[in-house]
């Protein structure tokens, strides 16, 4: 049996799991402010925060639906299964991070 190794980042919020690589840095904004997700924390949010994912007021979890620049403040649609720090801001050249 394999374990899921699930992830959050602190900076931009992005989840995330691979069973089979360790991370130490988001794979979205590169941040290293990153946690890993227990099965007891994942069941107990399930268990206690039904219907609060996106789109019913929740907390978000889940892909970001757009890139945003912590530089400038630039936003922009995120494009479904390409990593927002694969764009550059175009107002200041900084990487873009995943945001809500």
């Amino acid at each position: 049996m394999t374990v899921e190794k699930r992830y959050k980042c602190n900076k931009c919020g992005f989840e995330w799991h691979n069973p089979k690589k360790e991370y130490d840095k988001c794979p979205d904004c590169e941040s290293e402010d990153i946690n890993r997700i227990g099965l007891e924390t994942e069941l107990q949010n399930t268990i206690t925060q039904q219907g609060v994912g996106r789109g019913r007021g929740g907390r978000g979890a889940g892909p970001p639906r757009v890139c945003k620049c912590h530089q400038c403040g630039y936003e922009t649609q995120k494009t479904q299964g390409m990593p927002c720090r694969n764009d550059k801001c175009p107002e200041c050249g900084t990487p873009l991070c995943g945001s809500d």
